[in-house]
Order: structure tokens, then sequence, then C-alpha cells
């Protein structure tokens, strides 16, 4: 059953009939308490087994148990979300409750409801002093949810919304249902994720059905990679079309590809603007122990903004640009588009919900 406006959920009362796009495994629509909106969201499953649920006592034990561990990881996230302090840079989780009848109860979750200007996909045709603002907030957001020992896991823009603030546009994460706190764990079954930004060692701990180490906060800082190359060029990292993602491709020894058109356009007159790329370079490299940490990160991009020079040094040469980065990097740049190795824009992946549960097959 999807809530309709007007309904009442325990205190809040419903302003927006619930809908499931973008919803993961939930229902999602706004609500309204003591003179304040909030986002709402139900959670399809698990659903609480009450006194007149179907089942055996052995099941419905089974099914208390999954709930309670459900529970419990909300409610530690809900807590680590408050130490991220009241900044605006993290939408945090202000209620988590059951609410149902005599046979079951789904779980909610409340949060602050954000005016947003619908910019999430559209950073790339902003300015680029806008773009490098909305850059920096992005990663002081990631930055203050690392600090608290928070790895998100579902980094896309979709969960990085875009609101105005000052004349200016600032980034906001949200969405923390598949995050973990470091040092927590959860069965590689249920991690989830969005394809299209996952981090290679993420998708080889999915892959290897646990056997491979989970992911660290490494894996945001890739997953944020993509999404700054986004945000400059429109488009995700270039590869061959033998592969559908990215981190499928380097995985299998391919290069993520950097279009020279843009490096070399017009509008390049500022040596900050090849800086980024040199930037999104060292957060897209294969290896998480080599990737440069979020602090790093955010550090280099206050100092584009001040317009001082990180510490590695900027393309400044022609020949430079027929050349891969730095050894070891997993981006080239300049190479010649072909049919085989076209430049991938969004809407040529394969389609896929906004959140896509993996379920490789066992290695034989």
């Amino acid at each position: 059953m999807a809530y309709k406006k007007g309904d009442k959920i325990g205190k809040y009362i419903i302003t927006r009939d619930f809908d499931s796009t973008n919803g993961g495994q939930g229902q999602w629509g706004f609500a309204e308490y003591n003179g304040d909106e909030y986002f709402i969201k139900k959670f399809l499953n698990p659903v609480y087994p009450e006194v007149k649920a179907p089942g055996s006592e052995k099941g419905k034990q089974k099914k208390k148990d999954k709930c309670k561990e459900f529970e419990r990881r909300h409610l530690a996230m809900m807590k680590a979300l408050e130490s991220c302090g009241d900044g605006g840079l993290v939408v945090k989780t202000t209620d988590f409750f059951k609410c149902g009848d005599e046979f079951g109860s789904h779980y909610l979750k409340v949060c602050q409801k954000v005016d947003t200007s619908n910019l999430s996909n559209q950073v790339y045709n902003l300015n680029w002093e806008k773009r490098l603002f909305v850059m920096l907030t992005s990663a002081g957001a990631l930055k203050m949810l690392h600090k608290n020992g928070i790895i998100h896991l579902d980094l896309k823009p979709d969960n990085i919304l875009i609101q105005e603030w000052g004349g200016k546009l600032i980034a906001k994460i949200i969405d923390f249902d598949s995050s973990l706190i470091e040092g927590d764990s959860m069965p590689y079954e249920e991690l989830v994720g969005d394809s299209l930004y996952l981090s290679p060692e993420f998708a080889k701990h999915i892959n290897t059905h646990g056997e491979e180490l989970p992911p660290t906060k490494k894996s945001d800082v890739f997953s944020l990679g993509l999404i700054f190359f986004q945000y400059c060029t429109g488009r995700l990292p270039s590869f061959s079309d033998k592969y559908n993602y990215p981190y499928e491709a380097l995985l299998n020894g391919e290069k993520l590809e950097l279009p020279i058109n843009f490096l070399i356009s017009a509008e390049d007159k500022e040596l900050a603007e090849k800086v980024i790329f040199k930037l999104i370079e060292k957060m897209l490299i294969l290896d998480p122990h080599a990737r440069i940490s979020i602090d790093e990160a955010h550090d280099n991009l206050k100092a584009i903004c001040k317009e001082k020079l990180p510490k590695f040094s900027p393309i400044t040469s022609p020949s430079e640009k027929n050349k891969t980065l730095l050894e070891g990097s997993q981006i080239k740049i300049g190479l010649k588009t072909t049919n085989q190795e076209k430049s991938k824009e969004k809407k040529d992946y394969p389609k896929s919900s906004s959140r896509v549960r993996f379920n490789f097959p066992r290695k034989g």
C-alpha cells in the first residue's frame, strides 16, 4: 500500500502521494509535522512480523532477527550522521520508526526536506566557477562523512542534490540506505549500488562473493571522481564497447579516456581547468591504496578555487596531450574515438534502476 496525501503516519501528515521513482527498495513522499516539511521514505523490506503475521514461529523469529539487524544499522547511521554537524552539506536522518498493522510493520525514515535547483545531472551546463564550487562542496560533504567514519557506497549525481544558498550553488549528499560505518560489515548479497559509479574493488568484493576485501572510503573517492568528470564534460569517461561500465573496463586492463576536444576547447583558458583533470585522474586510479584521499582532493579543490596550483603539475605542452597523465594512471588523453571505442554518454549504458542489486555468477 502506498500512502496518499492526507494520510497520517505516526505523528506525520503526508503532503505528497508516495512514489517509487528513484526510491530503490522503497517508496517516498513528503510529510508535515509541527509546521515543518520532511522527506519520508517507506522501506518495502524487511517487514516486521506482528502478532497475526502468517508462518511458523521459527520463520517469524528469523524475520524478526533480520529486522533487528536492519534497525540496528539504521539507528547507528542516524547517530553517526548527527556527528556531521549542522553545516548543511549532509542531509541527516531525523527519525526512524516502524508502522503497520497487526500483520506486519514497515520501517520508515524521515529527513529534512531540501529545496533543490534540479541541477544534479546538469552541472556541466554551469559556468566554470559554479562547477568548481559544486565540486568543492561535494568533496567537503564527503570529507565530513569520512571524518565521522561513514562510507557512503552509493554516490551518484542523483544522491548529490544541488541547492542555491547565498547566491551560490552548493552540494548536499543524501541517501545513506546503503552506507556503512567503518568497521561494520554487511553480507555481500545485501550490498546495493549503482553500477555506473561502482568502484572496481567494490565490484570485486561482490563478484567474489565476499572473498575480496570489502570497499573502503577510497571506493567513495572513485565514485566521486566519475561524478566530477561528468560535472566537467556532461558524460562519463570513454572506453571500449566490449564493456558496459567503467569498473568493468578497468578490471579488464582497459584505460578510461578523456576526450581531447574538451580539454582544448575555446573556453579552456584557465590553468586550473586543466589541473582539475589531473585531480580526477588521481581519484580514478585502479589501486585504491594509490588513489588520492578525499582530504587531499578537497585541499586541491580549495587551492584551485583560490587560484593556487596544487602540488602536481598541469599539462602545459601539446606533446603531453597524447600521453597518459601519470605512470599507473587509468585515464588517457587525446585518443581518437572510433565506432569500437566511442565516448559513452549515460544514455549509452544499459538501462537499470536507480539502485542495482548485484548478483554475479559464482566462479566455476
